[in-house]
């Protein structure tokens, strides 16, 4: 754009100077007979004066000669003028004796005495030289019609010159004005649909300018805010999804305690052991709201992302290895039974290692509380390369739909089904895992398992010691690579 309004300023300043350097040329040459006319007309030019010495010298020869030798010397010297504008013609005073046919002009009256002279104006020019008795008088009047002809063609000219001046002025403002018009109604229309909602909208722009750059920025702009809004939609969808889930959630152990109260106190249970019962009940739905409240308090921390982490390296692993061998007994008796592959790398990552194992905990729960058989087998793994660490477990329980895979680390997200059993979990353990494993520096994904199930895998970027000491302690703020 700025080569173009260069251009065009440049061309508007010098087009006109070169056209008036033309013009002038042509009207001179024109003015001066250059232009193909043959002829004389101007009192100025040479030409006139050098017939005025042949005038002189013919009439100075003449002088004593007769009069048929002064006729034929006049014949003689107009054939040598012909087309040439000028004419001589023989005097006796003020009167023309030959050529008799001369016609009649008004430049005939500047001869009014004898003499030898020279007279000029805008009619003409006229010499006159004595001859004896005679008088040989050059005439050169000028030819008004041809006169004409050169005025309306000098103005005709100059309005060309100006109307050519205007056309190119406007055609060449019309060519700027047009390339930076179109781009801005075209920036314009993407304005009023992003106005009006239509987010999907993208600029087709094919010309490499200025605003080529300013298109895909506009195009990277709805990019951007249709994110946001989905993201946003997302978000309040979430939103809705945690308020049903935490009323969900502490409603029904609510209302069991309330049940077990009321029964307390109306001497439902008549009997120590009955009573004893109840309260068992009681202490348990107690620790159920619990955990759900202490769950709800630890997501929210890492959602604003306020939750310290305590960083080291570990060697996750025999890390995995230890942990498991722990968990092993606890879940063999619950009807899950943890294998743990035999081959497990030496690999350090940078983890909170209370975080870490509650992620590995929470995945373990969620195979538990959705197995459908009395006993369900989750399969550990770990493998490393030179940038990360992935850990595996894979299970053989029911599995979850395609379209369900990424919507388990939504919070309080669970099949229609598992809402009808109160015991299921709250629906916030995967969402944390995956939560930690962000501030970790790492992701957390669900696929199908090569036995039916459902399989968690989570990636790590693998630590290696440089010789610099680790951070030990992260408070307030994600992971670092």
């Amino acid at each position: 754009m700025r080569r173009r309004l260069f251009l065009s300023n440049f061309l508007m300043l010098i087009l006109p100077v070169v056209l008036v350097i033309l013009s002038s040329i042509g009207v001179t040459l024109v003015y001066t007979g250059v232009s193909g006319e043959s002829n004389i007309n101007s009192p100025r030019s040479s030409m006139f004066y050098s017939h005025i010495l042949d005038v002189e010298k013919l009439a100075h020869e003449l002088a004593d000669a007769s009069l048929a030798e002064k006729k034929s010397g006049i014949d003689a010297f107009n054939q040598r003028l012909e087309g040439k504008g000028a004419t001589l013609a023989l005097y006796a005073g003020d009167e023309v004796i030959y050529p008799a046919a001369m016609p009649a002009d008004p430049l005939y009256d500047l001869i009014s005495h004898a003499g030898t002279y020279t007279v000029i104006t805008d009619r003409g020019s006229v010499y006159r030289a004595d001859a004896g008795d005679y008088a040989f008088v050059l005439l050169d009047a000028y030819n008004s019609s041809k006169q004409m002809q050169r005025v309306v063609l000098g103005a005709g000219m100059l309005i060309g010159l100006i109307l050519l001046v205007i056309i190119t002025n406007w055609a060449l403002t019309r060519f700027v004005f047009k390339s930076i018009m179109n781009p801005i109604d075209t920036l314009v229309r993407g304005v009023h649909q992003i106005r009006d909602g239509n987010l999907a909208y993208r600029i087709q722009y094919d010309k490499q300018d200025e605003f080529a750059i300013v298109c895909s920025e506009f195009n990277e702009m709805a990019q951007r805010l249709l994110a946001m809004v989905q993201e946003r939609k997302k978000d309040e969808q979430n939103r809705r999804e945690l308020i049903a889930g935490i009323s969900h959630d502490l409603r029904t152990p609510l209302t069991s305690i309330k049940a077990y109260l009321e029964g307390l106190e109306k001497g439902v249970a008549s009997t120590p052991e009955m009573r004893n019962k109840y309260l068992d009940i009681i202490k348990g739905k107690t620790e159920s709201l619990e955990r759900i409240i202490r769950q709800l308090f630890l997501f929210s921390k890492l959602d604003v992302g306020e939750f310290p982490l305590h960083l080291e390296p570990v060697n996750l692993g025999s890390e995995l290895r230890a942990m498991l061998d722990v968990f092993a007994a606890e879940y063999d008796n619950r009807g899950l039974v943890i294998r743990i592959e035999d081959q497990l790398p030496n690999a350090k990552a940078l983890v909170d290692i209370v975080q870490f194992r509650n992620v590995i905990q929470n995945i373990l729960d969620n195979s538990l509380h959705y197995k459908k058989r009395e006993q369900v087998e989750v399969t550990a793994a770990c493998s490393a390369n030179e940038q990360e660490v992935e850990l595996e477990f894979a299970d053989d329980g029911p599995g979850v739909a395609d379209d369900e895979l990424e919507k388990l680390f939504d919070v309080f997200y669970r099949t229609d089904a598992s809402r009808k059993t109160s015991d299921q979990g709250s629906g916030l353990g995967l969402a944390i895992s995956s939560r930690i494993i962000k501030r970790l520096g790492g992701s957390m994904r669900a696929e199908h398992s090569s036995a039916g199930g459902l399989a968690i895998i989570i990636t790590l970027p693998r630590y290696t010691d440089k010789g610099g000491t680790p951070h030990q302690h992260e408070e307030h703020s994600d992971h670092r690579g």
